[in-house]
Formats: C-alpha cells, sequence, structure tokens
C-alpha cells in the first residue's frame, strides 16, 4: 500500500503489535535494491497480471517482459537454493482485461494464457476475470486441466459447468504433497472471494460455505496435524479486507482444525502490496497488480516453535531480477526466456498494438493527484473527454449529466506515444451508454448518494488502496535520485519493497465521477442523465432512495433507462488524443 493524504486508516494499534514480531526486523541496506532473505520454503508469487505480459514500456522501473520473468524464476531456482531449500511459484489469478496482449485478440486471452503458461508454476488458480465471460472460463478450464497443469490447478470453491451440463470442480479441490528439497509435507487450498457476477459456466461458492462441506471435513481429517508441515492458502481474495473479512474468517476457521501448524496465505484481487500477520504462526502475502511485482516469501523452521518469515516486493524489471540471480546481464535471459520474449514481440506486432494515434503531451495519474489537478485523469475525462459524447439522442437545450464509475478506468495514462495498447491499458472495457429523464433536483443529488455508499460492484478491484496500514509510522522518502514508486507500509514495516522510491501520495478516489453541463440549474428542468449500462442497478436505486427521501413514492425501473447511444469512452479518449496530436 503507498502512503496516502486520506482517511479511512487502520488502527495503529494493530500495525505496532505486528512491529513487535521478532521475525519481522530487518537492517537497512546500502544499496537501492534490498537483498532476499532464503529459507527453509521459498516462494515467489504473482497475480493480477490482466494481460501484461509485454512489460510496462513507458516505466523504466517495470521493463521486464514475461520472458524475462521466465529466466529469472529458472535461474533462481539453480542459483539461490541450497540442496535442502525449496522453491515454490504460485499465481493467484486474473489473466485478462487490461492490456491489448489479451483485449485484441478472440476470445480474450486465447494467445496471452499459452504465453502465460509458459511459466513454471507450481501452483495455480483463476481470479474473477476468469468468471465474466463463458469463453475466458473455458479457455482458463483448458489451462487447469491441461497436462502440464492439472497436478497444480487448484480451486476449492469455483465450479465449471460442461457442455452436458454436469458440474466438476474447477480444477483440484486440493493438494497434498511434499517438497523436492526439504521433504515439508504440505495441504494447500484455493478459495476465491465471495463473487457473484459469474458467468453460466461456471459456480462460485461462498469460501464459509464451501468449508463445510464434506470434503473439506474428509481433506482435513486425512491430512491431520500429525501429517502436515504447511497448510498452504493461496486465492483470489485480499489478505487485508476490514469491509467483508473473508480471509480473516476463513483463518479463524482454519486455526480451530490446526491450532499449531503453520498456515501461509497468498492472496490477490486489489491490486496492492500488502503483507499482513495473522498470528504468530500465520501470515499472508499479496504483489500487487499488472505484473509490477513480483512477490517474495521465505520461512524458516516451519516445524519448531518459533517459525520466522520474511517478505519482500520485487520490482518486476531486469535490474531486479539480475540482481536478486546474483548474475550479470548476459546471463539473465535463458533460452527459454528468449523464446517467450519472441513471441510476445510477434504477438505485438501481429495486434498491431505498437501502432501510434496520437501523442500524450503529460502524465495523467489516477490517483496520484487530487481530482482537481490537471494532472488528474479523471479530470481530464470530465473536461475533455466526455463532452465529446454525442448520440441521436443529444439535445443541447436540454442539461445534462454524463457520469462514469471510477472503475472503468484501468491505468495511469502516461506521457508518450498513445497506441492501440494504450487504449485497453487505460480504458480496456466497451460501454453502453444509458439515459433516464429526470427532474434536475434528483440528479443532482445522485453523485452524492453513489459516493457516500460502498464501493460499487465493478470489472475493476475495489478502491482498496484508498486506506493505509501505519500512515505516520514510515517516514515519507523524497531523495533525489530516486523515482516515484511503492514505498508499501505492511505488518512487516516499511522496508518491504526491494527497491527504494520516493513516496506518492495516494487521493481518494471517488465511486463515480461526472461531466454536467445545464442550460439553467431549476430545480424542476428535465435533464438527461446519461450513464454506463453497467451502472443500471446502482442508478435506479439512488434514483429511488433521492424520491423516498422527498417524502415520494419510488417507481422507477428497467423501462426508465433508455439507450443513449454514441462512442465509448475508449473511443472518445482516442479522438481526443488523435485531436490534440495534430
Amino acid at each position: 500500500m503507498r502512503v496516502i493524504a486520506a482517511a479511512y486508516l487502520l488502527a495503529a494499534s494493530v500495525a505496532a503489535i505486528s512491529l513487535q514480531h521478532p521475525f519481522l526486523q530487518e537492517s537497512e541496506k546500502t544499496t537501492h535494491i534490498r537483498d532476499l532473505k532464503i529459507g527453509q520454503l521459498n516462494f515467489l508469487h504473482t497475480t493480477d497480471t490482466h494481460g501484461w505480459l509485454g512489460s510496462h514500456l513507458l516505466q523504466p522501473d517495470y521493463d521486464a517482459d514475461w520472458g524475462d520473468f521466465v529466466s529469472f524464476v529458472s535461474s533462481f531456482k539453480k542459483n539461490r537454493l541450497n540442496k535442502d531449500q525449496d522453491l515454490l511459484l504460485i499465481d493467484t489469478g486474473d489473466k485478462h482485461d487490461g492490456n491489448g496482449l489479451t483485449d485484441a485478440t478472440n476470445p480474450n486471452g486465447v494467445e496471452a494464457a499459452q504465453i502465460f503458461n509458459e511459466q513454471d508454476y507450481d501452483l495455480m488458480t483463476l481470479g474473477n476475470h476468469e468468471l465474466y465471460m463463458p469463453e475466458n472460463s473455458i479457455l482458463e478450464y483448458n489451462t487447469a486441466t491441461s497436462h502440464k497443469f492439472k497436478n497444480k490447478y487448484v480451486s476449492s470453491n469455483v465450479e465449471f459447468i460442461n457442455d452436458d451440463g454436469h458440474t466438476v470442480p474447477f480444477g483440484n479441490k486440493y493438494l497434498y504433497f511434499e517438497t523436492k528439497n526439504s521433504k515439508t509435507r504440505v495441504l494447500a487450498f484455493s478459495f476465491m472471494f465471495n463473487f457473484r457476477r459469474f458467468n453460466n459456466r461456471t459456480n462460485v461458492v461462498p469460501p464459509m460455505e464451501e468449508v463445510s462441506k464434506d470434503w473439506f471435513y474428509e481433506a482435513t481429517e486425512k491430512y491431520d496435524e500429525d501429517k502436515v508441515d504447511l497448510v498452504l492458502i493461496f486465492g483470489h481474495m485480499p489478505v487485508t479486507d476490514m469491509e467483508n473479512r473473508e480471509m480473516y474468517e476463513l483463518h479463524c476457521f482454519m486455526r480451530n482444525i490446526y491450532p499449531n501448524t503453520v498456515i501461509q496465505y497468498f492472496g490477490g484481487h486489489s491490486h496492492i502490496r500488502d503483507f499482513s500477520v495473522f498470528d504468530e504462526r500465520a501470515t499472508g502475502l499479496q504483489s500487487g497488480r499488472f505484473a509490477e511485482t513480483v512477490g517474495f516469501l521465505s520461512i524458516d523452521n516451519v516445524t519448531s516453535e518459533t517459525p520466522s518469515f520474511f517478505r519482500r516486493y520485487i520490482d518486476f524489471n531486469k535490474r531486479s531480477f539480475k540482481h536478486h540471480i546474483g548474475k550479470n546481464s548476459a546471463e539473465l535471459k535463458s533460452s527459454k526466456g528468449r523464446k517467450v520474449s519472441d513471441e510476445l514481440r510477434s504477438l505485438r506486432k501481429r495486434l498491431k498494438l505498437d501502432e501510434v494515434i496520437g501523442y500524450v503531451p503529460k502524465t495523467y495519474f489516477m490517483s496520484e493527484r487530487s481530482l482537481d489537478s490537471e494532472e488528474n485523469l479523471y479530470n481530464l475525462i470530465i473536461h475533455n473527454v466526455l463532452p465529446r459524447l454525442h448520440s441521436k439522442i443529444t439535445d443541447t437545450t436540454i442539461g445534462r449529466y454524463i457520469m462514469i464509475n471510477t472503475g472503468a478506468v484501468r491505468y495511469d495514462l502516461y506521457k508518450g506515444p498513445f497506441t492501440i495498447d494504450s487504449e485497453y491499458i487505460v480504458l480496456p472495457f466497451m460501454n453502453e451508454w444509458y439515459y433516464m429523464e429526470l427532474p434536475n433536483r434528483i440528479a443532482s443529488k445522485i453523485a452524492h448518494y453513489l459516493n457516500k455508499g460502498p464501493a460499487i460492484a465493478s470489472l475493476a478491484p475495489p478502491n482498496v488502496a484508498s486506506f493505509s496500514r501505519s500512515t505516520g509510522t514510515c517516514p515519507f522518502i523524497d531523495q533525489p535520485g530516486l523515482t516515484e514508486g511503492y514505498t508499501t507500509v505492511d505488518d512487516g514495516g516499511c522496508k518491504g519493497d526491494d527497491t527504494k522510491h520516493n513516496s506518492q501520495f495516494d487521493y481518494l478516489t471517488p465511486n463515480v465521477v461526472q461531466h454536467v453541463k445545464l442550460v439553467s440549474e431549476g430545480p424542476t428542468d428535465t435533464v438527461h442523465f446519461v450513464f454506463y449500462s453497467f451502472l443500471q442497478p446502482s442508478i435506479l436505486e439512488a434514483v429511488n432512495a433521492i424520491v423516498r427521501d422527498e417524502g415520494g413514492q419510488a417507481s422507477y425501473d428497467k423501462s426508465s433507462c433508455k439507450v443513449y447511444g454514441g462512442n465509448s469512452t475508449k473511443v472518445l479518449l482516442r479522438e481526443y488524443i488523435s485531436e490534440i496530436s495534430k
């Protein structure tokens, strides 16, 4: 989590207690790259890659591609482990939606999946972005049942519905295995958060409902504490979740079954670097997003009274990879890694992802600048992009509101060439516009209603970056020569990032933003309230609640919403960038 300039802080006492754990104490190195501590069990973890296999071309801090990552893991295994140490490579899902390498193909991700699967994962599972569209689920199920991953893919509470209508597990319900070198006995489960927008070829059972089933009881009875050295739970849910607390609830349940066993969690979904200490024998690691981060965790003395844990967030770049394998630049790329990088370049070329549409004059940030800043991306969209929306319904004699949910925007817009790939990176989703005819007094209150409520369900992850566990316990870094980047604050303290960066402020991002242009501000004037079709349930809830607050009778339903038409926000942004580049 980054340092922020807003409220919603977790209790400082939690951080203070966590920092007292002796196994989390670290010393500062003089180099800008902090070293790893190799242990008995070692883990490398990725999550929420969302198609970012081809590097961040405008961000040198994340200049490695998937081929570099393949080479890194291979070299790490060869060069960093002793004969009694093990490495497990884990991914916790969300491989679609966010980059042209996945989103420009049909089905989404059909070619990128083959490249992703070149990595030799030891444990894999899926995220919610593998569940929105049936074709994505079918593609992922093919991975889960493939020869390479059928004994490595785990999904304890997600089900797949075959062509004949029969429901089957989406991979293995659990795995029990012994590690190669240290002979550690591992029982592994994987849980998706309580996701409800799955497609008709899948089903997600709430985690706490799943663990009440017979199969789970039988598995934990068969592999009790006498037969298990480590319970490994990895899956697509945040390791810190103050709203739903799903992983915390799951941990309390598991600790009753395994009171003395080390339990290690790996999470995802909320797109942050995070490390949580559940108790003295259990921690959770979450490793960012968009191939910006490789999470590292080691555990020593797994079966002793005093196990020790160490975590590190590795910047996804060649410099960090070279440092951590201890090899020079000529030895980073393996033959397989070079092959994967060549496949990525070929795919980019075939999809024409580097075709330049225009040029962005400066960088626009989603949350590192305040909403009223000219360097804020939502500010740009509100004032320069949304006003370009026109359709057959557009009537300049009638005022209008144009609302979008902020979760539809996925990434900062960087200074430099704006390409086909840039469109998928910033605004990966096509949207359909709806509208309602409303009195201005109702329309003017919708944004406030939605922004004071809980996070709106979105194709984007929840905006959990709006809080920090221990702001004030770590110094704000601002040193010449350092780039802006992650300065993570977590239960392990302030030095989890492998690369020292200057801190960034994260400003609160509202649920929705809107462009407003009124002919007059009369409360009874009829206006067109235009919004994403995705927002329809939220808009109807807001409108009816506002009407009831006024003493009226709620009567708005789906029939009150009509198709507005016009170009998607993605196309409107393209038109704007093209125009200012002339």
